[in-house]
């Protein structure tokens, strides 16, 4: 008895049972690296983003579990996944969630001086702060008094007067990580404008 005592491995490595597991997990790991394969071979454009992401989700889980299985089976693992995550780090990653939104207003004036009118008028109910010279700035542009009427009532893309939609699109992006956010104090505003790389989750059109 104490001879087997003696005999007896330390550690429960390299048992039929691990070995099975680990045939398990690794049959699975192919079959599903090649169903990746394939969904990726067949996606032709950025609009599949959506399901990009689902099979490296569905992949990662099985890496995770055959690497598991082999460090069951041998005590060593292959790959150094990183699965720490402590409590304070979950709380970040859920309180840091962003989405951005862009959108885009193709606007036609038909009415000029209905737009100016109410241009003005909004510009007297909010005026905007005084520049140098202490006046506000003169409402005798169709940008100017759509400015002033955004600035007054928000996106009032369809009820502006003098004003018909040309068209108009805005998508709501969660986007990947690391996130680089608007800069709000760029010199061109305009460059800022686009939409970030991630997964489109819904967008609205109009026509």
């Amino acid at each position: 008895m104490t001879d087997l005592d003696d005999t007896a491995p330390a550690e429960p490595f390299f048992s039929a049972e691990t070995r099975t597991a680990l045939a398990e997990a690794s049959r699975k790991l192919a079959e599903r690296l090649q169903a990746h394969t394939d969904a990726l071979l067949a996606m032709t454009g950025e609009e599949e983003q959506a399901g990009l992401y689902e099979q490296n989700a569905a992949l990662e889980e099985l890496v995770e579990d055959w690497n598991e299985a082999v460090f069951e089976h041998t005590g060593t693992a292959p790959l150094l996944l990183d699965d720490s995550v402590d409590d304070e780090d979950e709380d970040d990653v859920e309180e840091d969630h962003v989405i951005s939104v862009v959108s885009r207003f193709d606007l036609r004036v038909v009415d000029l001086d209905a737009l100016l009118d109410a241009g003005r008028a909004a510009q007297e109910r909010h005026p905007a702060e005084l520049d140098e010279s202490g006046e506000l700035d003169p409402v005798d542009s169709a940008e100017q008094a759509i400015y002033e009427i955004s600035r007054e009532v928000g996106e009032a893309w369809f009820e502006l007067p003098g004003v018909e939609m040309v068209a108009g699109a805005r998508a709501y992006v969660v986007p990947e990580l690391p996130f680089e956010a608007l800069d709000a104090d760029a010199e061109d505003v305009v460059t800022e404008l686009i939409a970030p790389n991630g997964v489109a989750t819904h967008a609205e059109t109009w026509a």
